[in-house]
């Protein structure tokens, strides 16, 4: 069944014509992995919580929602039904938490709240006696707290045949209490033959030099491919980067930027520029620190980490992206001459 015939439940990483991970009917370049988990459940030995760590947009989350699928479907239900329930966010006995929709705004919260890993009670409670039940995590790294805590409380005593699939971009960010009831499963970079034989086949359109610059460009990420390729990733990222190698903003040229990446069909090109902005910018602060510049590399790390919580929480809210981007290049500026 082609992947375009599934349709996939909204999540706040959608790409626009490129199916989500749980419409993903392929694992690209992860089929080690793969194997490992289908050997747990063929040889009777399956953990009850599996940690998929690796850095972001290799394929953790896509992996996550093809091993549920082959589990849903090992005691005997139809796996063409079972993989169009999975893409809906339908099959009865897989939960998927992730960011959720924001209260306002028409967006998507900043955070897995504790409200979230609450329905995996309520799950687990309606779901008794169903068979095998799947629980995706997706990030780990987006729950705050007291949502980590309650997941905590969940693995310390799982349900019977359950199954928890934790992705976790960032192994600094999850509690370790909760690495330690996991078994874990890294997943590294992709090759780039791997990213451009998935690119030839979502945009067939795209040229042969398209594809190899874009895969060549992805830094072994099967987003970062996509956002190259559909997102003219390669001109925004030299925009970005000529950008920050200014020593006075040039506003000018942030606000043609701004215009360019908020045009009505560039959604993909906005997240590339966001993606290379706190590139260049967790570079910058590397390179302070290199250079025994303590309190510079420290106001530009405070600087990424208010950052990253205002873009976030502009994501969840809708607010301005223009106006984002300008606020960025201000405070960077005040970061870099305070």
């Amino acid at each position: 069944m082609p992947d375009a015939e599934l349709v996939a439940q909204q999540r706040h990483d959608d790409m626009d014509g490129i199916p989500p991970p749980a419409a993903q009917l392929d694992v690209v370049g992860h089929e080690a992995a793969f194997g490992a988990l289908t050997q747990a459940l063929d040889g009777g030995r399956m953990h009850h919580a599996w940690l998929l760590q690796g850095p972001q947009g290799i394929g953790k989350a896509t992996l996550a929602f093809a091993f549920a699928r082959t589990l849903l479907a090992s005691t005997g239900e139809d796996p063409v039904a079972v993989a169009r329930q999975v893409a809906q966010g339908s099959h009865p006995r897989l939960i998927h938490l992730s960011r959720p929709l924001a209260d306002r705004g028409g967006g998507f919260k900043t955070q897995i709240t504790v409200d979230e890993t609450r329905r995996l009670m309520h799950f687990f409670h309606t779901t008794a006696g169903l068979g095998w039940r799947v629980a995706i995590v997706d990030p780990a790294d987006d729950m705050n707290r007291n949502a980590a805590n309650a997941l905590l409380k969940i693995l310390e005593e799982p349900p019977a045949r359950s199954l928890f699939l934790i992705v976790n971009h960032m192994p600094g960010r999850l509690l370790p209490t909760i690495r330690s009831r996991c078994r874990v499963l890294r997943l590294g970079e992709l090759q780039a033959s791997d990213i451009a034989a998935r690119l030839r086949k979502e945009v067939p359109d795209a040229s042969d030099d398209e594809i190899a610059q874009a895969s060549a460009q992805a830094m072994g990420s099967m987003r970062t491919g996509f956002q190259n390729l559909i997102g003219g990733g390669g001109e925004v990222n030299a925009q970005v980067r000529r950008l920050f190698a200014l020593s006075t903003p040039d506003w000018a040229g942030i606000q043609a930027l701004a215009d360019a990446v908020t045009a009505k069909g560039r959604e993909a090109s906005y997240g590339v520029m966001v993606r290379e902005l706190f590139r260049a910018l967790g570079a910058e602060s590397e390179a302070a620190l290199a250079a025994g510049n303590l309190r510079a590399a420290e106001r530009l790390a405070a600087f990424w980490q208010s950052e990253d919580a205002r873009w976030r929480e502009g994501e969840a809210y809708n607010l301005d992206r223009k106006q984002m981007l300008l606020t960025f290049f201000t405070g960077l500026s005040a970061a870099r001459n305070d």
